[in-house]
């Protein structure tokens, strides 16, 4: 039960959205991350591996900001969070 004085907050399809996205790439880098400190754990992470790693990885992380910062940005949007 709502009162009138009740904020109400505004949730769309696209935080939905945005969410999966975000957490989607989280879990990507997640991914990878934790198969580059395997490799390092066990010794087995040469000098290319590491490079093709590398690349990798600064991409994923980009990515999943990218996504985290659209998703912060839209719940701004709804003023779920402050500027």
């Amino acid at each position: 039960m709502t009162t009138a004085n009740a904020e109400v907050i505004k949730i769309c399809s696209g935080c939905d959205r945005r969410l999966l996205e975000a957490s989607t790439a989280v879990r990507r880098h997640e991914s990878q991350m934790k198969a580059v400190i395997e490799l390092v754990r066990r010794g087995d992470l040469t000098e290319e591996a590491r490079q093709e790693f590398k690349a990798r990885l600064v991409a994923s992380f980009e990515d999943a900001q990218s996504m985290w910062d659209a998703y912060r940005a839209h719940l701004i949007e709804h003023g779920i969070l402050p500027e």
